[in-house]
């Protein structure tokens, strides 16, 4: 099995930015304690005249041609707003999908606290 490239969590807002291929990155972000959001950027070209401290910049795209989300183990479509983004819940697990290849795997990390009483 492949290795694991990082987590995502829905306690912060921490983005989750991933590269998928020809400049175009994956970014999860967080809309609530529940609902996160996938949406698509590409890094915006810095002038060659800046400094290199610059700070990258990423422009928001619409969701490439050929990317499909689908929830895993249905192959039922997740849901999608418009060409903007995906969304998608801590409770499921994910297949993101270019060209019918899967491209990566999101899988939910079901846990439990427990606290004693004492």
């Amino acid at each position: 099995m492949p290795p694991f490239s990082g987590t995502f969590s829905y306690k912060n807002d921490n983005l989750y930015r991933r590269l998928i291929g020809d400049g175009v990155h994956m970014v999860m972000e967080r809309l609530d304690p529940n609902i996160a959001k996938i949406r698509f950027e590409v890094q915006h070209p810095v002038a060659e005249d800046t400094q290199a401290e610059a700070p990258i910049i990423y422009q928001p795209i619409q969701i490439p041609e050929g990317v499909t989300l689908i929830v895993a183990d249905s192959a039922i479509p997740a849901a999608r707003i418009g060409n903007d983004f995906f969304i998608v819940t801590w409770i499921g697990n994910y297949l993101v999908l270019r060209g019918g290849n899967v491209l990566f795997r999101i899988f939910n990390q079901q846990s439990q606290a427990i606290q004693l009483t004492e």
